[in-house]
């Protein structure tokens, strides 16, 4: 990673070069979408948080016509790499340059939660039925696809349960990538300048009051909402519960090096995140939420971390 960060910082049309190429890979090979993205969009905010958007827009500038190419080409039409652009690389540069004027990581996750929130809102606000919305456009998307009848009627039952949580899922899908795009950068920023510095930024990452208040306000209004309101506060939900997981995997990292512990229990932290993802997702948005009242960090004796942590 720390050669693929150099490559990137070694000038302008490398990291043009780059971005587009894991742009390319997101839209050719869906599988690597997740991965491949976050990757094109931790190239944005290195450069964002090095050198300024000034620079971060020249390199998205740069990169957008490549991956124009390879959509027309492939696809007939270059919507996917404006639409990478604006709403995937947008996101990311306004977090990494939140992030690069205050240095502040909770900050710019409170403003992650933010847009995310605002997004929830604007797509009730604007569809009068989002879920029905959504139950249609997946419909179209299942009809148009090569499945056969067994598959096209498990899918269809896969739509019913999805649709009504679609608003949610997107908005915290967005919220996430760009958080983790940003993440990315800042660790490569790291290697290269400031080793160790990532780690020690990580683990002190808190949301604080301006978000557990309203976290709070929302958990107890879903106790009794219904309807339309039950909707909305059930994907503000979503969105809450993925920013406070963040935190509650720093609260891990937090007391994994404080106290010294072996790395191991950490590892399988990851591995349940990676086979049982809804359920340690939850448990470390549980976590993360206890932690903006009772400060678990704070139980445990802190010290400066070596200039070489990783």
């Amino acid at each position: 990673m720390q050669k693929l960060a150099s490559l990137i910082m070694s000038g302008r049309v490398y990291a043009m070069l780059v971005a587009a190429v894991f742009g390319v890979v997101s839209l050719v090979l869906p599988p690597l979408q997740p991965i491949s993205t976050t990757l094109s969009g931790g190239v944005i905010a290195l450069v964002a948080l090095r050198l300024g958007a000034r620079e971060a827009l020249y390199v998205m500038l740069g990169a957008v016509p490549g991956i124009m190419g390879v959509a027309w080409l492939l696809f007939g039409n270059p919507a996917p790499a404006v639409v990478l652009a604006a709403i995937v690389w947008l996101p990311i540069l306004m977090l990494a340059l939140i992030l690069r004027q205050t240095i502040s990581m909770g900050l710019m996750v409170q403003v992650a939660a933010l847009v995310g929130a605002a997004v929830v809102v604007g797509i009730h606000g604007l569809l009068p039925d989002p879920a029905t919305w959504w139950h249609e456009m997946l419909a179209n998307m299942i009809q148009q696809s090569r499945l056969d009848k067994a598959g096209l009627e498990q899918m269809g039952q896969i739509m019913q349960q999805v649709a009504p949580h679609m608003t949610g899922i997107v908005a915290s899908a967005l919220m996430l990538s760009a958080m983790l795009s940003v993440v990315m950068g800042r660790w490569w920023q790291s290697l290269l300048y400031h080793p160790g510095g990532f780690g020690q930024e990580f683990r002190s990452l808190r949301l604080g009051n301006r978000v557990a208040y309203p976290a709070a306000a929302v958990l107890a209004i879903s106790l009794f909402a219904s309807g339309g309101l039950a909707a909305i506060i059930t994907d503000l939900l979503v969105v809450l519960v993925i920013v406070y997981a963040l935190q509650g995997l720093a609260v891990a990292h937090a007391i994994s090096f404080a106290t010294k512990r072996s790395v191991v229990w950490l590892m399988l932290v990851y591995v349940l995140l990676a086979i049982l993802p809804p359920f340690v997702v939850v448990a470390l948005a549980g976590v993360g939420f206890a932690d903006s009242w009772m400060n678990f960090r704070a139980y445990f004796d802190s010290r400066k971390p070596d200039i070489s942590d990783p």
